[in-house]
């Protein structure tokens, strides 16, 4: 009987210990961090744990006991309803009313547009401009790809120290205000991911590596103009890669105009990125970039291809066997194809003679 008494008694001893913690824990989830205060402006950051948020509650003197506040919401399977966005909350909300605020966001969103063939500094004004982030952080995160390659397969054939020109896929999003930089790209960067499925099982460029392709769509997505043309102007890149074609083609350079304006950067002169008049100087730059003095594929992408520009880098029409296009007198985005330089030639002489 003494044992049973001794048994009863530690049951009775643990279950009010329970009780009592029990009772201080609601109670701790009743109450408020304070009797009196003013509201402040609290900001949930995208990607931020529940864990991040019961630390800066507490840091704003939201809370008290972080910890308690971290395992309520997982209790209740909260942890992936409690939003991003802009809140005001009081000292004098409960913790569960704070809950309750942070799965309504209050953060505004921006609807922005990035057109295909941009370099990141056009897409870095445009997110500065519709209020996003600023135009310096972007560029500064979408310069350092090696941030980026661990957690995104397709960015493994990318060379060391490249920036993730070309891989920020152009599109219609809506971001929050004052979004993280990290944040934009990788919204970015998995849209990239997603349009890239659709084209991978059916690359017909033997050899070609995932970087290769980006880099061929952007020279692509700047030189064509009409996108039933983009597997023929991609198919007269690819054929000059050909050792076979580089005694035609100058030792096997692209001699594209596309790469040439990369290199050259901005022109204050025409205000733009992509100067539309290349001089006798310019297309002697001094640049990896410049595919008229340098054979082969430059060191990567240009600019952002769209869709269209990836398929068609991936499946380019090389049938015919062109080496060359020139712009048609029709000016509608056409161009005549050409398989010999003396076809080239005649193109050239009937474009030179409609100016």
């Amino acid at each position: 009987m003494r044992h049973v008494r001794a048994l009863m008694l530690g049951i009775s001893l643990f279950a009010l210990v329970i009780a009592c913690g029990g009772y201080v824990i609601l109670s701790e989830i009743r109450a408020p961090a304070a009797t009196a205060g003013d509201p402040v402006e609290f900001i949930v950051e995208p990607g931020a744990s529940t864990g991040d948020i019961a630390t800066e509650l507490k840091a704003r003197g939201l809370i008290r006991q972080p910890a308690l506040f971290t395992l309520l919401a997982r209790s209740q399977g909260l942890e992936s309803k409690l939003q991003a966005g802009r809140y005001i909350l009081s000292p004098t909300m409960t913790m569960s009313q704070i809950m309750i605020a942070l799965q309504n966001s209050r953060m505004a969103e921006v609807q922005v547009t990035i057109p295909e063939g941009l370099r990141l500094e056009e897409m870095a004004a445009i997110l500065e401009a519709a209020g996003v982030t600023s135009a310096a952080d972007f560029l500064a995160a979408a310069r350092d790809g090696e941030r980026f390659r661990k957690e995104f397969f397709l960015l493994s054939s990318m060379p060391a120290g490249a920036s993730l020109e070309g891989y920020l896929f152009p599109d219609t999003y809506r971001f929050p205000e004052q979004a993280r930089p990290d944040d934009i790209i990788r919204v970015m960067l998995n849209r990239f991911v997603e349009q890239y499925a659709t084209i991978e099982r059916g690359v017909q460029v033997p050899g070609a590596t995932v970087h290769d392709l980006v880099t061929m769509a952007s020279i692509v997505q700047r030189e064509a103009a009409r996108l039933d043309e983009m597997p023929l102007i991609a198919g007269v890149f690819w054929n000059r890669l050909k050792p076979e074609n580089a005694p035609i083609v100058g030792g096997g350079t692209l001699g594209a105009d596309a790469t040439v304006q990369y290199a050259a950067g901005y022109s204050a002169r025409e205000g733009t990125w992509w100067r539309k008049e290349l001089t006798a100087e310019d297309l002697q730059i001094a640049s990896p970039y410049n595919t008229r003095l340098n054979p082969g594929l430059p060191p990567g992408p240009i600019a952002a291809p769209g869709l269209a520009a990836l398929t068609a880098a991936a499946q380019p029409d090389t049938a015919a066997g062109y080496l060359f296009f020139v712009a048609s007198c029709a000016r509608d985005g056409s161009h005549n194809f050409a398989a010999t330089y003396a076809e080239f030639q005649r193109y050239e002489a009937e474009w030179l003679a409609c100016q």
